[in-house]
């Protein structure tokens, strides 16, 4: 169904990300910001767009229903330019690592998330222990719920993340209305060059689902519904993107410079209805995140079990589960600071996801006669590829130096 796609486009895309964006507007100024998202936003979604049209030419040429992100790029690079099809075998495991490296990241982002929220909410009354301290509380409870091998299991906390994610932002919304806000001058303007990179990290973590909207395209009764000027994918970003422009603006006019990584941190500590705002996050980020790890858990178990003895494949699988959580944990508990992994991630994983793996699929699937004219697809797929490689440098340079310096307060 029509409704039910663009219902988990909507969820899959709405998260931990959309309560970052004040954040990111904060660092670009309004205007530019605006431009920036529509502009971010637009080039990633045509770079799906590339990506969701190459897999479906390599599915037609080799006469396949469906290809997985990681063998559709190995299958491109076998059948394009020779100087790229040595680096097949290495990018299809290289796609795999990423995607999983992606899903860990986002793990550790909700592991901070919820800790950050749940500390403000007992500072308050009077239960001060340190981030660290929350994050091994969380530990334990998530340890035990990605232990649940049935996804059907994981519905009705699906449905419950999904309801209450709805409240909050209605509640989140109530507080970036309530009052009259100013607009100075100073808002409008960006703050240094050294920011734009950050802007994009964020921007790109908010925007991006890939894996969710791969899944979404192949199980649409008429996937041709799904691409297209006027498709289901294009409707469902512009919603996405509006909706992050007006979160990330009121939330900027709100709050202004004192703006946190996350719109809750910034919301009133004394009043009930900022404490149920904060913990219903919390809870959804809580309930979701065993759905996360399990992105990361199907792809390493698939290749791990084929080197496992049957007798074994029962306890190696409950610890690589356990593993999948102690991981990100073990991350969020060395540096557990939320703005600069936001950025680190989606300047890492999703330059490479959106933007550059799409370009490299493109130019090998039209090799060697097929690029139009003006070998027009040739230019275009190497400026998105140039422009992702940019992406990625410039936002892990700067997330990694802002991680530094929260390292250092």
């Amino acid at each position: 169904m029509y409704s039910d796609t663009m219902i988990h486009l909507l969820k899959g895309s709405v998260g931990a990300g959309v309560l970052a964006m004040p954040d990111a507007v904060s660092r670009m100024g309004i205007l530019f910001s605006i431009v920036g998202i529509v502009l971010i936003g637009s080039f990633a979604t045509y770079c799906i767009q590339l990506l969701i049209a190459a897999q479906y030419h390599l599915c037609k040429r080799c006469r396949r229903g469906y290809m997985a992100y990681p063998k559709s790029m190995r299958l491109a690079l076998e059948g394009g330019p020779p100087c790229l099809r040595w680096a097949a075998p290495t990018l299809y495991y290289f796609v795999d690592a990423t995607l999983i490296l992606w899903q860990l990241g986002i793990c550790c982002i909700y592991f901070v998330f919820a800790a950050e929220n749940i500390k403000q909410v007992c500072d308050f009354y009077g239960q001060e222990i340190s981030l660290r301290m929350h994050l091994c509380i969380l530990l334990g409870p998530l340890a035990i719920l990605s232990l649940v091998k049935d996804l059907k299991l994981m519905t009705p906390l699906s449905s419950i993340s999904n309801i209450v994610t709805i409240l909050g932002l209605l509640l989140v919304f109530f507080y970036l209305i309530e009052d009259d806000v100013t607009l100075e001058d100073e808002k409008l303007q960006i703050k240094s060059l050294q920011e734009i990179p950050i802007f994009i990290g964020i921007t790109l973590f908010a925007l991006e689902a890939v894996g969710v909207v791969l899944a979404l395209e192949y199980n649409m009764e008429d996937p041709k519904r799904f691409v297209g000027l006027f498709g289901l994918f294009n409707i469902g970003m512009l919603i996405i993107m509006s909706l992050y422009m007006v979160v990330g603006v009121f939330g900027y006019l709100k709050y202004g410079d004192s703006i946190k990584a996350s719109l809750t941190l910034n919301l009133p500590q004394e009043q009930k209805k900022a404490q149920v705002a904060k913990v219903i996050f919390a809870v959804a980020i809580f309930l979701t995140f065993p759905l996360q790890n399990f992105v990361a858990y199907n792809i390493v178990w698939r290749k791990l079990k084929k080197c496992i003895r049957p007798t074994r494949q029962c306890v190696c699988d409950y610890l690589l589960r356990v593993l999948l959580v102690v991981i990100p944990w073990l991350l969020a508990v060395a540096m557990p600071h939320l703005g600069p992994f936001i950025a680190l991630f989606g300047a890492l994983c999703l330059s490479l996801l959106a933007l550059v793996f799409p370009g490299v699929m493109d130019v090998c699937v039209w090799y060697p006669d097929s690029y139009g004219p003006c070998r027009y697809r040739l230019l275009r797929d190497v400026t998105i590829v140039l422009v992702g490689l940019g992406c990625l440098t410039a936002g892990c340079y700067t997330s990694l130096l802002e991680i530094i310096a929260a390292g250092h307060e």
